[in-house]
């Protein structure tokens, strides 16, 4: 303690002395400085004193700041040199952090020691009592400061001239906040705990929602040489929060969040950091904020110990994917890696998938087992990368082990050698695939390969399709995406039903789009009859078949042009016959089915089953939803369909030379037969 100007004043009454008066100009206590102070000892009776100490200003440190008209009250003062003090006192003072201090006090000073310290309670802060401790010696001081449960807006508020959220944010709850906060000669430090309890935020936006959290947050704060120190700690325990699209349940996942720093100008220095989620996250790493900009930028390098799925995909992924393919997964398995940010972005990405496993809910697509390694970069040299799984499937088609190996960078892909995916019991030979913008208008893609012989019967059953027989088969050129059109540079082959299909000048528009629109050139020759008719349930028909659909158009897979011809084969040696069935169905389709049905169930024709013929064949013109029919050749005032031959001998007429397209699918799927189907 010491004295720039003092005077003691002994009061005395009549009998004896009734008071003793100590005053200062100056006085420093504990390295705060106070002015104008003054203690007054009134001797009331032998056995009973009181003591006021008063001080215009007292000088703290902050947040706390300059307290003015202090006064301390005790009625029963402890004076026993060395000791000083007072079990039940009322300090009074203006300004601090509350604007005001009405408090009751505890205190004890050791002039010997140099030592003073207190305890209070009753210590009004944002509409709570707080209590608080502390201790005064040569080297500084430290207080202690425990507030009761307040609400975050109080808090807010009260907290306003040191640190102040976003307007845009709303934020309730309930907390409790307990602080240490002392000044040892080398500056303020300063460790501080908050407890919030049943807490809900939300931003103007509406895309930064919590509710019902609970949370505990440590922080320390201490100067250095050349910044601040900085250690935070955070818990929580309960509730819910979606971050534009994250979403975390700290109910199943708590979180634990540890980091030291620095504080420098404006740049949080993180020179390590571990985030932990139960059941979900394990991240470590290093990195620096930059709190100048509008919205601050993180930079920094990070260590995923471990991404724990299904946890990970329902907090990091279901959003994003919601309007995908893989927008409703089950999945489990875990991912490890390493990433690297800067300025918020990404900046590489190196991932290390470990038996992950996804399966669509609605069943259109499926992975097992899936391992690999995964590195990314927005733009530079890519490293390679390598993905296999045991098993795999999409949209009905199944298959087994399969490895990818490619590089990826930017919105680019490309596979780096050559692989097969199998399909059922056949496979997909993919030579070349490569993919660059993706996502984007201008999106393009490259791709060559071979289908290897699939079951058709397993395709069929796959798409709900009538169950094929034979084998698919196809060669597939060099196919590009380029201003959203989809080009097939030579002719796509297919080997089924004894024969071959191809299809020639292809272009698909908008292939991702909700309409895409296809052109082509389709040629079949050498289709076996047999195989057709058996598949589609129109009766049966042996024979060969030839087929050209020139000019086809699809608009949403629906076709609105063609030139179709379907016929015999010249020169076809094969066995010809055609079943009652069919010939009732094939006379629907040229519009005189009932008289030929009347024909089949009447006279010697209903004890046969089936009639040879000469050939058959049909053509279709689609324009505007109507089909300009015609045969293989004229009959009189219509057209053959199917010309017969032997005895007995049918001959198949048409005579409807324009047939709404719907009509006309309509009419190939019934038949009104009757009886004679089973003759």
């Amino acid at each position: 303690m010491s004295l720039v100007l003092s005077t003691i004043a002994l009061v005395p009454s009549a009998h004896a002395l009734d008071a003793i008066v100590l005053e200062a100009r100056e006085i420093t206590v504990g390295g705060i400085p106070v002015e104008n102070a003054s203690v007054r000892l009134d001797l009331l009776s032998d056995k009973r004193t009181r003591l006021e100490v008063r001080a215009a200003a007292a000088k703290l440190a902050d947040p706390v700041g300059t307290l003015t008209n202090v006064a301390l009250i005790c009625d029963s003062p402890v004076i026993a040199d060395p000791r000083f003090g007072c079990a039940d006192a009322r300090l009074t003072a203006r300004g601090g952090l509350t604007g005001a201090i009405d408090t009751k006090l505890s205190l004890e000073t050791n002039t010997k020691s140099g030592i003073s310290e207190f305890k209070g309670s009753g210590l009004a802060i944002a509409g709570t009592a707080a209590s608080f401790n502390g201790r005064l010696d040569a080297q500084g001081w430290t207080a202690t400061v425990r507030t009761g449960t307040t609400t975050i807006p109080a808090l807010r508020k009260f907290a306003k001239p040191w640190f102040e959220l976003p307007a845009d944010y709303t934020v309730e709850g309930n907390v409790a906040v307990e602080g240490t906060v002392s000044d040892r000669g080398t500056g303020l430090v300063a460790d501080l705990m908050a407890k919030l309890a049943n807490t809900q935020f939300t931003n103007v936006a509406g895309d930064i929602v919590g509710e019902k959290l609970e949370f505990v947050m440590r922080a320390r704060v201490e100067p250095r040489e050349k910044d601040m120190g900085l250690a935070l700690n955070v818990s929580g325990t309960a509730g819910q929060a979606f971050l534009s699209v994250i979403f975390f349940d700290f109910g199943k996942n708590a979180l634990s969040f540890e980091s030291t720093g620095a504080l420098r100008d404006s740049v949080l220095t993180f020179d390590s950091l571990h985030l932990q989620q139960t059941n979900l996250t394990d991240i470590k790493g290093s990195g620096r904020l930059d709190l100048a900009p509008e919205i601050p930028a993180f930079s920094g390098d990070l260590k995923i110990v471990k991404l724990e799925f299904p946890a990970a995909y329902s907090s990091y992924l279901a959003n994003v994917l919601a309007s995908s393919l893989l927008g409703d997964l089950a999945t489990r398995g875990s991912v490890s890696g390493e990433v690297s940010v800067q300025d918020n972005g990404v900046a590489a990405l190196h991932l290390l998938p470990r038996d992950l496993e996804l399966k669509d809910n609605k069943g259109r697509l499926y992975l097992t087992k899936v391992n690999g390694d995964v590195s990314w970069a927005p733009k530079g040299e890519a490293r390679a990368s390598r993905l296999s799984w045991a098993e795999g499937g999409a949209y009905g088609l199944s298959g087994g082990a399969a490895t990818l190996d490619f590089i990826t960078y930017g919105m680019n892909f490309a596979l780096t050698r050559p692989t097969k995916l199998p399909v059922f019991d056949g496979a997909i030979d993919i030579q070349q695939f490569a993919m660059g913008n993706l996502g984007a208008a201008d999106m393009e893609v490259a791709f060559k390969g071979n289908v290897e012989p699939i079951s058709m019967q397993l395709l069929g059953k796959a798409f709900g399709w009538p169950e094929f027989s034979g084998k698919l088969a196809a060669s597939i050129p060099g196919v590009t995406l380029k201003d959203n059109v989809l080009t097939f540079a030579g002719n796509v082959e297919a080997n089924v039903f004894g024969g071959t299909i191809a299809g020639s000048n292809i272009r698909l528009q908008d292939p991702l789009g909700n309409f895409p629109q296809l052109f082509a050139d389709v040629r079949a020759r050498d289709l076996d009859l047999g195989q057709v008719t058996n598949t589609f349930e129109v009766g049966s028909i042996t024979g060969k078949l030839e087929a050209d659909v020139l000019g086809l158009e699809l608009f949403g897979w629906s076709p609105v042009a063609f030139n179709a011809r379907l016929a015999t084969p010249k020169g076809d040696k094969s066995r010809h016959r055609i079943s009652a069935k069919a010939v009732s169905s094939l006379s629907n389709v040229g519009g005189g089915g009932g008289g030929v049905v009347q024909a089949l169930q009447s006279g010697v024709l209903k004890f046969f089953d089936e009639y040879s013929y000469d050939k058959l064949g049909i053509t279709c013109r689609l324009r505007d939803d109507v089909c300009a029919m015609s045969g293989i050749e004229p009959a009189g005032a219509g057209y053959y369909i199917v010309k017969g031959a032997g005895i007995p001998r049918i001959d198949i007429v048409g005579n409807s030379g324009r047939v709404r397209w719907s009509q006309l699918v309509s009419s190939i799927s019934t038949t009104n037969y009757g009886d004679a189907s089973t003759q």
